[in-house]
């Protein structure tokens, strides 16, 4: 799990970063991918990681393949928005970014019923159901902008 902690610290510095080189003429999609980064794809995964090392599940294949989705569909994500007006393919980009979080997000679910339920349990649950929740929510918003043509 080294290597998803380190990517996820990286999209905090590529966030940082992003913040720094567009502080003179800021736009609304890089303000968006600064938020993005550092929050979904960097302090989101960093959370999920520190859970599972409190609950000391183990990294099963399942969990480092969620892992993988994870990165993978904030990639997709990103992608679909830096094409927005670009690329008539952008906004499925975008939908096909969400599902992939999503489904890493039941999987990681699924897998960390392997240890007993504990308040640190229920909390890991929690903050993978309130990322479940919140990120339909994320698509719905981004298809009512493609729609609008709004960033």
């Amino acid at each position: 799990m080294i290597f998803f902690s380190c990517l996820a610290i990286l999209a905090i510095i590529a966030g940082g970063v992003v913040s720094a080189f567009s502080a003179k003429k800021p736009t609304r999609f890089m303000m968006w991918m600064t938020a993005y980064l550092v929050l979904i794809a960097g302090i989101v995964q960093i959370g999920l990681i520190f859970g599972w090392y409190l609950l000391d599940i183990a990294f099963t294949a399942p969990v480092i393949i969620a892992f993988i989705l994870y990165n993978l569909g904030n990639i997709s994500v990103i992608i679909g928005r830096a094409m927005k007006g670009k690329k008539s393919w952008a906004r499925y980009a975008v939908y096909a970014g969400g599902v992939a979080l999503g489904i890493a997000m039941i999987i990681l679910g699924i897998q960390s019923m392997t240890v007993e339920l504990s308040v640190t349990h229920g909390v890991l649950l929690a903050y993978i159901a309130v990322i479940l929740i919140t990120m339909p929510i994320g698509l719905v918003l981004s298809a009512r902008s493609h729609r609008n043509n709004q960033i």
